[in-house]
């Protein structure tokens, strides 16, 4: 019965909510629901798709109720742009698929304005330590040679390269935030790879407790279902890393900072600011691993399954590796300028295998307008990044089709990238890691490709149909890797 109130109750409050906002404006137009519930029911285990034809109904702004929660959708580049260059459009819910530390959403370090702090202070960290300098290539060519010796070792036999790529993903994020890497067969490094990996899938099974956060409460005390999980696989990634930071204020050169940490820990010394303090450092370090080994693996996986299918574009892609580099020095970030061939089917797959669907939800702070509707305060906002990368009007009749040419020019010689190509978000709260994600991405496709011709075993066939996590996911597949010289 306790149950039942509860859902009555939410249900006033949004039909409240709603003859609320008609007082101040028009608000975006939407599909009904049903009640308690609203859309949910109607949605599938893609919702990017469902969203996008629920876009071509009611255009490139419009809302749903998703749950108890009243949610912007954003359909369309323009939209999306102009939303995201507003403060208004900068919050994150404070409902989350993980548990934030007490002092993080008191402060608004995460979820409110005080981010731009987090932010700015992140990059000119990464900055310090070598970002975006041959100091952190040579770091992550070393994690590639293990990965190569760890490849070569299937000798062309079927393998899952899931198990080979997690910990070398994670193994960069390692170095930047800890000091240090740790062996593929370190129990550490397995936590941390299984943490990942179970943590994004799992945290694709509870995303419906954002929308209904009183039953999310209660199966998060009561530990019940892939709830529970994620909290249990969680728990061991934040043990490991009060651990590191504990020891990194042991030994800590406020003169010689070795690493994020370490940076950080100086950086809370200097300011007087409660957004700055070792439980948000916990989340932040949460949210390097979670942002930046999760999605780079997942572009590589899809990028190899592709491969492994297009034959024809991964002969493109080695004949442009072997002018360029040739079969005995490693690739370099220097290169990409003159691998047009490369670069585009690197950002064809992240356009037609969009790694983040959905951007990151986003929250109202204040009351807006967009495109003349009024946007209530404390709104969920949804921005469907795939229905960006699949829309016609942008890409052409054929823009659920596989096709690096379209990022280049007619003589084949010139990277072409359209404005409405976002697969790092776009505005003020766009991915920080953008420029290390390229690298990376660019360094393993490359050295993976100099080193080994691609394929499926024989009759297999593949599925490019993903599962949504934290990111999009392939389905595991065999995959053969026969040296190539």
């Amino acid at each position: 019965m306790e149950f039942i109130t509860a859902l009555l109750i939410g249900s006033l409050c949004t039909l409240l909510f709603f003859l609320f906002s008609e007082k101040k404006g028009k608000t975006p137009p939407g599909p009904y629901g049903l009640p308690l519930v609203g859309y949910i029911p109607f949605m599938s285990s893609k919702p990017y798709e469902d969203l996008l034809k629920l876009g071509k109904t009611y255009g490139g702004v419009y809302s749903l109720q998703l749950g108890s929660q009243y949610c912007i959708i954003l359909d369309d580049y323009q939209s999306t742009k102009d939303a995201f260059a507003q403060d208004a459009f900068m919050g994150r819910p404070p409902e989350n698929l993980f548990d934030l530390k007490k002092a993080t959403l008191e402060t608004g370090a995460f979820n409110g304005l005080p981010w731009k702090e987090q932010r700015r202070f992140s990059l000119q960290m990464l900055k310090d330590l070598g970002f975006g300098k041959s100091h952190i290539e040579d770091m992550i060519k070393e994690e590639i040679r293990d990965m190569l010796d760890h490849l070569a070792k299937s000798k062309g036999k079927p393998i899952k390269v899931r198990p080979v790529l997690s910990p070398s993903m994670s193994n960069n994020i390692s170095s930047l935030v800890f000091g240090k890497r740790l062996k593929y067969n370190d129990p550490d490094r397995k936590m941390m790879d299984r943490a990942l990996i179970e943590g994004s899938a799992a945290a694709g099974q509870v995303s419906w407790q954002l929308f209904f956060p009183l039953l999310a409460k209660i199966a998060k005390f009561f530990g019940l279902g892939s709830e529970g999980k994620v909290a249990q696989v969680t728990k061991k990634l934040t043990e490991f890393t009060l651990r590191e930071i504990a020891e990194h204020e042991r030994t800590l050169d406020p003169n010689n900072p070795r690493d994020y940490i370490d940076g950080y820990l100086v950086e809370i010394g200097k300011r007087n600011d409660p957004a700055f303090c070792k439980e948000v450092l916990q989340d932040m370090v949460g949210a390097f691993f979670g942002a930046g080994s999760e999605t780079v693996r997942l572009s590589l996986e899809w990028l190899i399954l592709t491969m492994a299918t297009y034959q024809d574009v991964q002969k493109k892609v080695q004949q442009e590796i072997d002018n360029v580099i040739g079969s005995e020095r490693m690739p370099s970030w220097d290169d990409h300028s003159k691998m047009p061939i490369t670069e585009a089917t690197i950002m064809e797959l992240m356009r037609w295998r969009t790694i983040v669907p959905i951007n990151i939800l986003r929250y109202t702070l204040r009351e807006t307008e967009l495109n003349g509707y009024f946007i209530p305060k404390n709104s969920f906002v949804v921005a469907n990044l795939w229905s960006i990368h699949h829309n016609p009007k942008y890409w052409g009749e054929d823009a659920d089709v596989f096709r690096p040419e379209r990022f280049l020019t007619e003589d084949r010689k010139q990277v072409v990238k359209p404005e409405y190509f976002i697969p790092f978000s776009i505005g003020k709260r766009s991915c920080p890691g953008e420029s290390y994600a390229k690298t990376e991405v660019f360094l393993y496709f490359t050295s993976i490709l100099q080193k080994f011709h691609i394929s499926l075993p024989e009759g297999a066939k593949p599925d490019f149909d993903g599962q949504l996590g934290i990111g999009l996911a392939p389905k595991p597949h065999d995959i053969c890797l026969k040296e190539r010289h």
